[in-house]
């Protein structure tokens, strides 16, 4: 009886065994690689871009200033209202709007940055908008509620696409701007960002930048 059972459990452990493939690491390696160089990321920002994305901040972005004192009362209440999350245990990520005076640009590296000073009800607070071309972080990415990790093949195709909206975001405010020009002009922004804490400058990163009105570009 337990050699029937023994034999038994090798027939359908070979039966089981005949419909699979091993398949050799490096043959999953190069199929992954594979998947990587075939997706186009720019391609997929460019399709959504005009359609979804500053459509989406133009009218979802919430006044930097209903932010701060939201934030202020119930950080955790705050986020829920006008955040988004990548997942659980990342920050909060916000699209925001704001306006102020440009105080100080800083092309001295890549990582271009044009500081505007904004007025809240708890006084002055500054915006440190990234204008690349070098943009650092995923905040962009990651405050598009239609963007998910689970819609791509893996964390490569992920990590592209947010570069390639920081590209995109690049592109568009260096086209609207005359960033070289900026400092003393007042300004509107639309930007993703992660608050910081009490009153340091707040970093973002902003995907449209119009010179007030009234103001000259």
């Amino acid at each position: 009886m337990v050699v029937a059972r023994r034999n038994a459990l090798i027939f359908f452990l070979a039966a089981a065994l005949s419909g699979c493939k091993i398949v050799d690491n490096k043959d999953l390696m190069a199929a992954r690689a594979k998947s990587d160089s075939e997706f186009d990321a720019a391609a997929y920002v460019d399709k959504i871009w005009a359609s979804k994305a500053l459509p989406e901040f133009k009218s979802k972005a919430v006044d930097l200033d209903t932010l701060l004192e939201a934030a202020a009362e119930d950080p955790d209440k705050a986020g829920k209202t006008y955040g988004q999350r990548a997942g659980e245990g990342n920050p909060w990520t916000y699209e925001i709007k704001g306006q102020g005076k440009v105080v100080a640009t800083d092309f001295a590296s890549r990582h271009g940055i044009v500081t505007v000073e904004t007025q809240t009800k708890t006084g002055a607070r500054r915006v440190d908008l990234q204008v690349g071309p070098v943009i650092f972080g995923t905040a962009l990415r990651d405050a598009l509620p239609f963007i998910h990790f689970g819609d791509f093949v893996n964390q490569i195709q992920y990590a592209q696409v947010s570069r390639a909206l920081n590209d995109r975001a690049v592109k568009n405010v260096r086209e609207s701007f005359d960033l070289k020009d900026a400092v003393g002009k007042t300004i509107v922004f639309y930007a993703a960002a992660v608050l910081s804490g009490g009153g340091d400058a707040i970093t973002a990163t902003p995907v449209l930048v119009e010179a007030a009105k009234g103001e000259k570009t």
